[in-house]
């Protein structure tokens, strides 16, 4: 019986020592880590402000996205069940958005999807390409209603990194 109790130990501590596959193994397999940070762009005399940034080491990014009008917060994570990044958020207006990140040629791209109070719902993808290490390019899809993203962007425009404050 001891000995039984020592194989069934052994075995329990092998399974919980592997690990888990997080959202940094992903991010670094994909090379998108220069994704996080701050970012900005001025379209025709309004300010967008998007962020992302560890808040739980390895596993979850916060998303912060702030236009003239509104304001969005989401989480960004690793869904342990499907393999699956995904994305959850509420912004100024109450609306909650859902959404999965997955790749869209050489971009990381997610595709998006708020629902409004009064069960209204909208999609769109943003993919984004980087210019250089302190210049990306956001392109924005129109969604599907099999919530596919199209093949040609219908809108784009530049953004640059922002310094932090500390």
């Amino acid at each position: 019986m001891k000995k039984l109790l020592t194989v069934l130990a052994i075995v329990g501590m092998a399974f919980s020592a592997q690990a888990q596959t997080s959202l940094a193994d992903r991010i670094n397999e994909n090379q998108t880590d220069w994704l996080l940070g701050a970012w900005e762009a001025d379209i025709d005399g309004n300010t967008l402000s998007l962020s992302y940034k560890w808040v739980v080491k390895d596993h979850v990014v916060a998303s912060h996205l702030k236009t003239n009008d509104n304001e969005s917060y989401s989480l960004i994570g690793l869904n342990p069940k499907t393999g699956e990044i995904e994305q959850t958020g509420y912004d100024s207006q109450g609306k909650k958005s859902t959404g999965k990140w997955g790749p869209k040629g050489e971009m990381p791209m997610v595709i998006l999807t708020s629902v409004s109070d009064t069960d209204e719902k909208r999609s769109m993808a943003v993919a984004f390409r980087k210019i250089d290490g302190n210049n990306i390019e956001a392109q924005i899809f129109e969604v599907d209603a099999s919530g596919n993203a199209g093949d040609f962007s219908s809108f784009s425009f530049e953004m640059k990194r922002k310094k932090e404050k500390k």
